[in-house]
C-alpha cells in the first residue's frame, strides 16, 4: 500500500460528511485499528455512501 493510499483511508474513517454519515473516528483510534478491521470499514464506509445517493437520487426525483 503506497502513503498516500493510506493516507486517503486515514480520511475516510476520521472525515465526517456535514449533517450526514460518517464514522468519526479519531485519527488516535483508527491507527490502533487491526489492518483487517480497517480494509473492513473502508469497503464497507465505500458502500454506505454509494447507498446513502441511492437514496438522494430517489428522493430528488419523488418531488
Amino acid at each position: 500500500m503506497s502513503l498516500d493510499s493510506w493516507r486517503e483511508g486515514l480520511f475516510h474513517l476520521c472525515w465526517h460528511q456535514h449533517g450526514g454519515s460518517g464514522l468519526v473516528l479519531s485519527v488516535g483510534d483508527a491507527l490502533e485499528l487491526p489492518v483487517g478491521d480497517r480494509d473492513w470499514l473502508l469497503e464497507r464506509i465505500g458502500e454506505q455512501r454509494t447507498r446513502e445517493a441511492r437514496e438522494l437520487e430517489k428522493a430528488a426525483k419523488r418531488k
